[in-house]
């Protein structure tokens, strides 16, 4: 118990503070933080004095070259001294360079607070805050994502939970930063959303002492959607610290999550080609049929983490380690519905259920401790050897019998042994790092990765990843509880099996990547019913998890370049897919295309800096997957294609000091060019949305 009182304590403040902003208006909490981060923390210098800008990573190195040390708790490369030249203003106050505001992140690696407008910025302007190119997302804010690449979800968890769709929007670990600044610094995102609500994004850091750092940060969405029961109501919360001793000989970083993703559901169109036909009613979104009018889902998480190391001795060219990492992580996911069976005339979409409500939870508890003896050489690299002690309980709160009249437990648990080490090779050209972890008791797992990155010079670069994986299923495909009679299994699925090569050019003729992949034993969710309707939409989803037993290889090359003619820019991406299969399992566009055109240029004597163009994304026609609300999850179909419509998009974004204004019309050809655009078989793409947004950084 003593272990855990750490977390306990810890978990107690959090929840607090999580629901005093839960629960406050999101218009309250951006005046606020406004408020707080100008009185508090905003800018002393006078407006001749600028903070010196620097790029968001090292860009002399790619891929792997951009992590640090990994074993290093708080991944501070070199342990950098915030004891640094500071600037003096004209009124005899300091400001630190800004690429002193240091980011760091297990999986990106460090960078720093980046205040630079460029066209990456606008492609991170959505609700993810991320890079959305392989991924479509579904209508309304805060919904799930289609893959339009299948390697875009990667949740790297020794067993996943599932509800895959549901997770876009979930901050695994690896995605938690850590902070190093020599002043406080917050950072507020807002943008606007689909139909009435909005969309705030919230962080403040700073550092109480040279070697501590703690960090608060809320990400909250509301938006109402333009279809019956769509309305999504999210937050993230996150707060956390780093913090290592003067002699740098111990660290830790640590934080607690808590999470929610809430949606109503409406399980898409009943008839599809009302969303087809442009005239009254129909294309005021509001009157078009959907299965469910009252359906809605729930999923939350609790995590709290905890990675600490030791160096034994006091070498700083050869450094005995030792590390401990704790992950407590807690979720539930609720799919609730009054009335299973809303229309006479149609069979329940989902099937027949035992009630005419449905109330279905479960809950997952999971306990990881992973310990790591390693040995750091500045000549020879980092070797470590590894076990991991992992515990899972996955739980109802019922004893069902299927509709074959076999019982249904009520829970599942596991309890599982790794073993493993890891090498890592860190010089000024080249990047190595070899992973490895097998079970020794429990369930079998296996997890192989190699990873080289080589810096031929400034602007050259090339990458080469391998990665073998016998992956345990998911607990929704071993074992799921409904109210719907037909998603109640118990089911004892081999591993799937990936073995994935991929490769990366880097040069300042054209980014090049590559992938092969090969899949045996791949899990998914199929439909049993065949009965579809005149616009060959299922009339029901019937589903049940299904393995494929044969092979399936994958082949995906991705070339990207950016062409600059003086104030002009061309930003073109291209994807080309390729799936060899004897059935319809895995199914992906062949190709998805990104291209922008934009001007940038200075204006008010170089006051305001500016971008606008417009952005054209296009995929082929394929059999997309459908998206069943109960299962949290896809359905692979071969029904019908969707895609082969175009998307322009207009910005006009502004930048002045450390504040960016986003002004985005998405999707203006919808009116133009066919009522054709799906994200799946029943659930539309988005029509014509408005968009206004803000990024604005501060720093004392």
């Amino acid at each position: 118990m003593r272990k855990h009182l750490f977390f306990y304590l810890y978990s107690i403040v959090a929840k607090k503070m999580y629901f005093c902003v839960k629960f406050a208006s999101m218009r309250f909490i951006l005046a606020f933080m406004l408020f707080f981060s100008v009185t508090c923390f905003a800018q002393v210098r006078k407006s001749g004095q600028k903070i010196k800008s620097g790029n968001t990573l090292n860009t002399t190195r790619v891929g792997m070259a951009n992590s640090v040390d990994r074993f290093s708790s708080v991944n501070l490369s070199d342990n950098d001294s915030l004891k640094l030249k500071k600037i003096i203003t004209k009124a005899g106050d300091t400001v630190a360079p800004i690429s002193q505001y240091k980011i760091f992140n297990e999986v990106k690696g460090a960078s720093t607070f980046d205040t630079i407008l460029n066209l990456k910025k606008q492609y991170a302007f959505n609700y993810l805050r991320d890079d959305t190119f392989g991924k479509l997302q579904f209508n309304n804010d805060g919904q799930a994502f289609q893959s339009l690449d299948p390697n875009v979800l990667n949740v790297n968890n020794t067993i996943n939970f599932g509800f895959n769709a549901r997770r876009f929007s979930y901050l695994n670990k690896e995605d938690i930063s850590y902070y190093s600044v020599p002043t406080p610094a917050s950072e507020l995102f807002y943008r606007s959303v689909t139909g009435k609500g909005q969309n705030l994004d919230a962080l403040i850091t700073m550092n109480t002492s040279e070697q501590f750092n703690v960090f608060l940060g809320y990400r909250g969405l509301r938006s109402q959607g333009k279809y019956v029961n769509q309305l999504t109501s999210n937050g993230n919360f996150r707060i956390g610290s780093s913090f290592f001793t003067k002699n740098k000989r111990y660290q830790f970083k640590n934080h607690i999550t808590f999470q929610d993703i809430s949606n109503e559901e409406n399980g898409g169109l009943v008839f599809t080609n009302n969303f087809d036909s442009s005239n009254e009613p129909f294309n005021n979104r509001e009157n078009l049929r959907v299965q469910t009018a009252d359906a809605k889902t729930l999923f939350k998480g609790l995590r709290g983490y905890f990675d600490h190391s030791f160096q034994f001795n006091k070498s700083e060219s050869n450094k005995a380690l030792l590390r401990h990492q704790f992950t407590y992580e807690y979720f539930s996911n609720v799919y609730q519905q009054a009335n299973s069976k809303p229309f006479l005339d149609r069979d329940a979409y989902f099937g027949e259920t035992f009630a005419l409500g449905i109330y279905d939870k479960v809950r997952h508890t999971r306990f990881e401790n992973t310990f790591d003896l390693a040995f750091d050489s500045k000549a020879i690299g980092l070797f470590a050897v590894s076990a991991g002690i992992y515990n899972f309980s996955h739980r109802y709160e019922s004893i069902v019998f299927d509709e074959n009249s076999n019982k249904i437990p009520n829970q599942l648990k596991d309890d599982i042994i790794t073993l493993g080490g890891s090498y890592m090779l860190n010089k000024e050209h080249v990047v190595a790092d070899a992973y490895f972890k097998q079970s020794v008791v429990g369930r079998s797992l296996t997890d192989l990765k190699i990873n080289a990155a080589f810096n031929l010079n400034e602007s050259y670069g090339i990458e080469a990843t391998y990665q073998l994986e016998s992956k345990i299923p998911d607990y929704t495909y071993q074992f799921f509880q409904s109210g719907y009679i037909g998603l109640n299994w118990l089911n004892d699925f081999s591993n799937e099996k990936y073995s994935t090569l991929n490769a990366k050019v880097i040069s300042p003729f054209i980014n090049l990547e590559g992938t092969y992949q090969l899949i045996t034993d791949k899990l998914y969710f199929s439909n049993n019913s065949t009965a579809v309707d005149a616009n060959g939409r299922f009339t029901q989803l019937l589903v049940t998890p299904k393995q494929y037993g044969k092979v399936i290889n994958y082949f995906m090359v991705k070339a990207q370049k950016e062409f600059t003619f003086g104030k002009w820019g061309l930003d073109n991406t291209i994807m080309f897919q390729q799936v060899v299969q004897d059935e319809n399992i895995l199914n992906v566009p062949q190709i998805v295309t990104r291209n922008t055109v934009y001007f940038q240029d200075y204006a008010f004597n170089k006051a305001l800096f500016f971008q606008t163009g417009f952005i054209f994304n296009y995929f082929t026609k394929y059999y997309a997957n459908e998206y069943h609300p109960v299962l949290g999850d896809f359905v692979v179909q071969d029904q019908v294609k969707v895609g082969n419509f175009p998307m322009f998009d207009f910005f006009l974004n502004v930048k002045i000091k450390t504040a960016q204004i986003y002004i985005n019309v998405d999707h203006f050809n919808s009116m133009l060019t066919g009522y054709n655009y799906y994200n799946t078989p029943t659930y539309p793409y988005r029509d014509l949305t408005f968009r206004l947004g803000m990024k604005w950084n501060f720093f004392n």
